[in-house]
């Protein structure tokens, strides 16, 4: 917890907070506010005097007496485990309604200024009878969101290893001229990227220098400022000479080895995990399933499929904070990857991918649908997984 660290009773009756920053003398706020379940937050306290209402329907009133700093304000159960209500920000000088159904139990308000510092409120004890209505949900914490990008960054090595050694092959085929073999060690060193898409934003530069689309480029395919994987994919399925897909190779193979010795010391943001796990599907809907990045090896399909196990290795690693926050959620998000993976994967045969073009109707509607579904639930898991206070300490 940051801000405040304690509190004692003095003699006096006088609430002493201490911390890091300093020492605040509060007089505790008697009883008068409680008649309308008011709750003063403000940088001398979090809800220092509220009082305890009785079981049942409550709306308590926020009270920001702050002249400079704004609040949000949340009412946990005591544990900091369970959620009941919370504001939106609460503006200095003014004041905000929440409405909440408590069972009886043990709970606390749990406030976060605008500068910087979380602090919590004395917890009391609601009494009265038992309550239905009250819908508590289970709380995720800043930093169990952070422990699931160190493991989905941990997650990447291997596929970042492999990218490496495979755009290595790939780049020596292109040099040696063995274009027919550089065709056929394109498609693995592709789909060893595409798996990383939920990190495509952290990659900086380097996602333009491997990734780069012609769309929008003024010169289209033509445009120097193409390049990448499927610019490379363009010459090579378009006949194009071994002088000409050389410098192509090389960039691609630097901007790859580029990023494997920079990833060590790339930050991804928390909330990238989860809002890409749920964009890179998108961006597979709009891309791979239009054909629009097809450069001539039709392969969408196999490019899809990578996209689907990288969103896999992002759910993987959000696994323990969105099994405990939702399970059922979790479940249905797990379902739907498996589903689309399987379905994507039954177009692939010894001869090698499906192209779009040659799908059937029934296989396309079957595709749609199931990444339609897919991403319904994917949508849930940013907010589901909104931490309770960003930058809250437990």
């Amino acid at each position: 917890m940051r801000g405040w660290r304690g509190v004692a009773i003095g003699a006096s009756g006088i609430l002493v907070f201490w911390g890091a920053v300093a020492a605040v003398l509060v007089f505790a706020v008697g009883g008068s506010g409680s008649e309308r379940n008011e709750v003063v937050v403000s940088e001398a306290g979090c809800g220092l005097g509220w009082r305890a209402p009785r079981s049942g329907s409550v709306t308590f009133t926020v009270k920001n007496t702050s002249a400079a700093t704004a609040f949000n304000v949340q009412l946990l159960s005591d544990d900091q485990k369970l959620l009941y209500a919370k504001t939106n920000v609460v503006g200095p000088s003014t004041e905000v309604a929440m409405p909440v159904v408590l069972p009886p139990g043990s709970y606390l308000f749990r406030c976060q200024g605008s500068n910087g510092f979380t602090e919590t409120s004395p917890s009391e004890q609601v009494r009265g009878s038992a309550v239905s209505g009250a819908h508590p949900v289970a709380v995720v914490w800043s930093d169990q969101v952070q422990f699931a990008l160190y493991d989905y960054e941990a997650s990447l090595l291997t596929w970042m290893k492999r990218l490496g050694v495979d755009t290595d092959r790939l780049t020596a085929a292109v040099h040696a001229g063995r274009l027919e073999e550089a065709r056929r060690l394109w498609l693995p060193a592709h789909l060893d990227y595409s798996r990383l898409g939920v990190a495509y934003d952290t990659f900086g530069k380097f996602n333009d220098e491997i990734n780069e689309r012609p769309l929008g480029l003024p010169g289209g395919v033509d445009d120097p400022n193409f390049e990448g994987f499927l610019r490379l994919e363009y010459g090579l399925w378009h006949d194009q000479p071994r002088a000409e897909l050389v410098p192509v190779a090389d960039k691609l193979d630097r901007a790859v080895h580029g990023l494997l010795r920079q990833f060590p010391s790339m930050k991804m943001l928390s909330g990238d995990l989860t809002l890409r796990a749920h964009e890179i599907l998108e961006n597979t809907l709009q891309f791979e399933l239009t054909g629009e990045t097809d450069e001539g090896s039709h392969t969408n399909l196999a490019t899809a499929w990578a996209n689907v196990q990288g969103t896999k290795l992002a759910i993987a690693a959000l696994t323990p904070a969105l099994g405990h926050v939702d399970p059922g959620l979790l479940g249905e998000v797990t379902t739907g990857l498996n589903q689309l993976s399987a379905t994507l994967l039954s177009q692939h045969a010894a001869g090698g991918w499906t192209p779009l073009g040659s799908l059937s109707t029934r296989d396309r509607e079957t595709i749609d649908s199931s990444l339609s579904g897919l991403l319904e639930k994917l949508e849930l898991v940013p907010d589901t997984l909104e931490p309770a206070m960003n930058g809250g300490d437990d």
